[in-house]
Formats: C-alpha cells, sequence, structure tokens
C-alpha cells in the first residue's frame, strides 16, 4: 500500500457438507470485522452441495442477501488444503490482499486490521494460533496472488495433491517477501514444517516423522521431481 491509497482485501474461505452449518460464527466474525473485508468470497463444490444455493443452511442464505460484500460460488469438484483459494484467485484479476480463513474459527474484530497493517513492504505472511486454529492460513499481496495465479494450474494440482507446501515453493521461487505474523496469531507450526520440508534434501525427508504432519517420503520424491520438471524448484 503506497499513500492514502488502501488496497482492496478479499477474503477467501471454503467448507463442506458436515462442516458448513457450524461455520455461522466465522462468518459473523468476518462480516463484522473493525476493518470490513471488502469481499468475501465463499467457495463451495457441487459434489458436496449437488443442489448448489438450495443446499446452503438458512443462515448463510440470509447473510448472503443482507451483504452486498458476500459472495458464494459453486465449483464442480471438492476442494482441498491449498486448492480452495484457487477459484478466488482465478475470477478476481485486480491487485489486493487474499486472506485464507478456516471455516471453524473464531476471528477478533482487528484480525483484518493487523493484516493490513503487518502486509505494508511485504507480500505474504502466515499466521495461526495453537488456542483458535487447528489449520494453516496464509496471507497473499498482489505480487504472491500473480505468481500463484501463474504458476498453478490444473495439472500441477494434480501431480502435487493435498499440500500446502506447493504454495512455499512459488512463493520462494519468485523471492517474495514474508512479513511479520499478526497479533493474533502466534505461531508458526504448521507453515514452519512445510518450510523445513523446502530447505530440507530429499534424502532427509524422513527426518521430518517426528512432526505434527507425516508425509510419505515416497510421495514427496515424485512430487518434487514433478515441479523439478516444471522449473518451479
Amino acid at each position: 500500500m503506497r499513500g492514502d491509497v488502501r488496497m482492496r482485501i478479499i477474503v477467501s474461505m471454503t467448507t463442506w457438507v458436515k462442516r458448513i452449518c457450524q461455520c455461522e460464527p466465522t462468518l459473523l466474525d468476518i462480516l463484522n470485522q473493525d476493518r470490513k473485508p471488502d469481499l468475501f468470497v465463499i467457495n463451495l463444490d457441487r459434489e458436496n452441495f449437488p443442489n448448489g444455493y438450495d443446499d446452503l443452511p438458512e443462515f448463510m442464505k440470509k447473510l448472503d442477501r443482507e451483504n452486498e460484500n458476500l459472495e458464494i460460488h459453486f465449483e464442480e469438484k471438492d476442494m482441498h488444503v491449498y486448492e480452495k483459494f484457487i477459484p478466488t484467485i482465478r475470477r478476481y484479476t485486480d491487485d489486493y490482499i487474499l486472506v485464507t480463513i478456516d471455516c471453524d474459527t473464531n476471528y477478533p474484530k482487528e484480525y483484518l486490521t493487523e493484516v493490513e497493517k503487518n502486509m505494508e513492504g511485504y507480500d505474504w505472511l502466515c499466521t495461526f494460533d495453537d488456542v483458535l486454529t487447528r489449520g494453516q492460513e496464509c496471507v497473499y499481496g498482489p505480487a504472491a496472488v500473480r505468481a500463484l495465479r501463474e504458476e498453478i494450474d490444473d495439472e500441477l494440482m494434480k501431480n502435487v495433491p493435498l499440500d500446502d507446501h506447493l504454495v512455499l515453493y512459488v512463493l520462494a521461487k519468485h523471492h517474495l517477501k514474508r512479513g511479520h505474523k499478526t497479533k493474533c496469531r502466534t505461531s508458526d507450526r504448521q507453515a514452519g514444517y512445510s518450510f523445513r520440508r523446502y530447505f530440507v534434501k530429499t534424502d532427509d525427508v524422513s527426518k521430518l516423522n517426528d512432526t505434527t504432519c507425516e508425509y510419505p517420503k515416497e510421495e514427496f520424491i515424485k512430487e518434487y521431481g514433478y515441479m523439478h520438471k516444471r522449473g518451479i524448484v
């Protein structure tokens, strides 16, 4: 952000059929932020919601009617981990800050204010709180969004499935500068795991088995080889 020009903030979230009825508090937290999101995008899929809008709980339909900055979109297939924000960065191609969130997390009212402040001068940051969340959440500035849009396509997602380290490879390849955590988040445990996976030699991947996430060495080598072929690593 430069001068008095405020960068647009897009918040992106997905959920699935067994959890959607539990996400009302998260939606209310984001819609009632001190710094309102310019756009709050919910990406759902027709595998979980075959009837589209008709399958949504009433509270979500009500929030959709009452909030002009809330958009609900339906993709054809289920989305996993980092895939959840791919429809968002393909759909909106202007410059903005992309905030990815978990559907079962509580967010303090100052969360987006902290995100906006801590993104100044940086390209991306990772936020995590051991008390409030059980998954990784990242914030991407315009340069990071452009890099991810450029690198990640359907073929790549098919060959590098179900893990977020591909995103970190792309960010590293483009030499994007990582910002500080927000005050609302206090730990980088999950992000640190992916970073260690990135910097460790392939032969030493087995040393990562003591982390909270396990990833088969054979699959890592396969994905590493594919990304090397694509020029990402």
